[in-house]
């Protein structure tokens, strides 16, 4: 702990030094709308001028158009997986900071500073959210940002079982100054605007973010982390998630229908243009809904396919035509991969995906990726030896 408090102040001194404008790069989902809702605050609160990224993957010509033209670019829930490719695109006199809980590797480079749980004994799947760790970089700038504990306790819903480690301590000291409290099994929220479930509060933010993609959602999701929700943003939401619910119970009824494509260790799916207009994160969500389901193997890892557009609100477009990868192990799998019968799909999903000229990132039983359209069929292939 001692470890990583050093290194978060040591992140805030550099920062404090090039004050002038940054840009934040951060995750689609609760998780990540959350973690850069309190770097936002926290940079803003130092003097920076802010401008912000929301992606569902890292693409490497992001990193590099980011990172040539600004000195200061901060990555939230999003840029563990690329340290190397960011260390070798940052500029002499620039910096990049990484606040992360994704799978990753230490950083080499004094002007890249990497805030991630794995490299101080602690488990990104299950002891820290990128939220939290957003949290301990926040309250560190002043702690008076203490008061925005509730984000940590919001965005790590997406960590599975009773909190611990830093997880833990974030929600503890969300409750001891008020700003959550117990309430049944899970935690409620007592600011205003908010006044409900940290797992409702969660919900709403990720159906704005990945639903709401190209219609302002992510916007509307970051200015509720800080002010909270007004009635308008609650109905867009409800009609982002009738949307959603549409779309999955027609994805479920056609795989019902046909079943999923097969292939040894692997069985996946393809979802057509079902979820267009959305953001490729609720390729990621249904996958996590289909892995439950009976006609899925337990036994076998579960692929989804979505083409993506080439829009990326707030930074342009994209250079290329690009295919979203799902991946996720249902129940029997995930015994046999943290026994280490099986591969992690944090190592052989993003492997597979450099194969065919894309990239990948991820947690063991959770992982997704970007690859070229027309090279899904060959992945799947390159996916099964790689399992073998």
């Amino acid at each position: 702990m001692e470890m990583l408090r050093v290194n978060i102040e040591k992140a805030i001194e550099a920062l404090r030094r090039q004050i002038d404008e940054a840009v934040l790069i951060h995750h689609d989902e609760a998780d990540g709308v959350c973690s850069a809702a309190l770097v936002k605050v926290a940079l803003e609160e130092m003097g920076y001028k802010v401008r912000t990224i929301c992606l569902d993957k890292l693409f490497p010509e992001v990193i590099k158009k980011a990172l040539s033209e600004n000195k200061v670019v901060v990555f939230t829930d999003i840029g563990s997986a690329h340290v190397r490719s960011i260390e070798g695109l940052v500029s002499e006199d620039g910096l990049a900071v990484i606040i992360d809980h994704h799978d990753t590797s230490p950083s080499s480079k004094s002007n890249v500073f990497n805030i991630n749980p794995e490299l101080y004994g602690y488990k990104g799947e299950k002891d820290a959210s990128a939220s939290t760790m957003a949290y301990l970089f926040a309250k560190n700038v002043d702690e008076k940002l203490s008061r925005l504990a509730y984000l940590a306790a919001v965005g790590s819903v997406e960590i599975p079982g009773e909190p611990s480690g830093l997880n833990k301590l974030a929600i503890d000291n969300a409750l001891r100054i008020g700003v959550l409290e117990k309430s049944g099994r899970d935690f409620k929220v007592t600011v205003e605007g908010f006044m409900l479930s940290r797992t409702r509060a969660s919900q709403i933010i990720t159906i704005l973010a990945s639903v709401g993609y190209y219609r302002s959602g992510v916007e509307k999701a970051l200015d509720s982390c800080i002010k909270g929700f007004t009635p308008e943003v609650l109905k867009f939401s409800e009609a982002l998630e009738e949307e959603r619910k549409k779309a999955n119970k027609a994805l479920l009824a056609i795989l019902t229908r046909r079943g999923l494509s097969k292939m040894g260790n692997v069985q996946w799916f393809d979802s057509g243009g079902l979820f267009k207009g959305m953001g490729s994160k609720v390729l990621g969500s249904f996958t996590s809904y289909l892995s439950y389901q009976k006609l899925v193997d337990g036994d076998k890892y579960l692929i989804g396919f979505m083409k993506i557009s080439r829009e990326i609100p707030g930074y342009g477009l994209l250079k290329e035509d690009y295919v979203k990868v799902s991946g996720r192990a249902p129940s029997e799998l995930r015994r046999m991969i943290e026994d280490g019968v099986k591969p992690p799909l944090s190592k052989i999903l993003p492997e597979a995906c450099s194969k065919h000229g894309g990239f990948g990132d991820g947690h063991s039983v959770a992982a997704s990726g970007i690859i070229p359209v027309g090279a899904e069929s060959e992945f799947i292939e390159t996916f099964s030896r790689l399992v073998d």
